[in-house]
């Protein structure tokens, strides 16, 4: 028997109703030995995130990473969300990006470009130069559009526009907006985790840290639906190394959670505690 697809499948997808947040060591790409490798891992959690509608992506130095570290997955994860046809005018050939060919496409509607100019298209555009009030925005392989200064709001920046028609040599557009359409996350550093969780904190999220010495289901199931469910969330993990709280106060967090009950391997990358929290929250919020 085949269900409604309709209550669960719809695309494009909204934004979740509350924004989420998951926030990661930096040491997360430490146990891997290549630059490829590392590569790799920040591919899975940039397309995890994205699958379940993930606002943020946060990340902190932990006693275990450095600051090349922190600046490596967070290029790299910050190249992945960049729509395809503007990566190539927002990041210049660096090492780090040697093998971003081979990050798992997202696939989001920021990320399609119609293949030919249409009326009320909304894509993203970058803001390539400015001169006497007027900016140019390059749309990929559309070709240019122009619009004045006071909305493209200057050079070097990612704008959403909408495609008013065909003008002279390039397009008309406009500055708009994708409204409620998930189109990806951001990514925010941190020097500590206090300093994320504070963050946080002050902006009304609740702070969840999950670990294997935190509170279990059904409990922490009951948590997430009274709290995460209804509050913005941000969720902390360890790293590859060492538990949250070999290294973190509880008193940082509301609550500490296992979301990986009875876990068959003595220890869980931080990755697959990633999809595991993720898949959590999506079920039991409904959402």
């Amino acid at each position: 028997m085949v269900g409604d697809s309709s209550v669960c499948y719809k695309w494009p997808s909204k934004r979740r109703r509350k924004r989420l947040a998951i926030v990661l060591p930096a040491s997360v790409l430490r146990v891997e030995q290549t630059l490829l490798l590392k590569t790799l891992k920040s591919g899975i959690i940039g397309r995890a995130a994205t699958v379940y509608r993930v606002d943020e992506i946060g990340l902190f130095l932990d006693p275990d990473s450095s600051k090349e570290d922190l600046n490596l997955i967070k290029t790299i994860l910050e190249y992945q969300v960049t729509p395809p046809h503007l990566k190539r005018k927002v990041f210049p050939i660096r090492r780090e990006l040697r093998y971003s060919s081979l990050l798992p496409p997202l696939k989001i509607p920021s990320h399609i470009v119609p293949s030919a100019p249409k009326e009320g298209a909304v894509l993203d555009g970058f803001v390539e130069s400015c001169s006497g009030g007027i900016c140019k925005v390059y749309l990929g392989s559309l070709g240019y559009g122009t619009m004045p200064k006071s909305q493209a709001g200057g050079a070097g920046k990612i704008i959403t526009v909408k495609i008013l028609g065909v003008h002279g040599e390039g397009l008309k557009i406009v500055r708009s907006s994708w409204g409620r359409t998930y189109t990806g996350y951001k990514v925010k550093a941190f020097n500590t985790l206090v300093q994320a969780s504070k963050h946080y904190a002050r902006r009304g999220y609740t702070v969840i840290g999950t670990d294997k010495n935190g509170t279990c289901p059904p409990e922490s199931w009951r948590i997430l639906k009274d709290s995460a469910c209804k509050n913005h969330t941000a969720i902390f993990f360890g790293g590859p190394y060492r538990g949250l709280l070999e290294y973190a106060s509880p008193s940082q967090f509301h609550y500490i959670l296992n979301t990986i009950p009875h876990q068959g391997t003595e220890s869980v990358r931080t990755e697959e505690a990633v999809i595991a929290t993720l898949q959590a929250l999506s079920v039991i919020c409904g959402m």
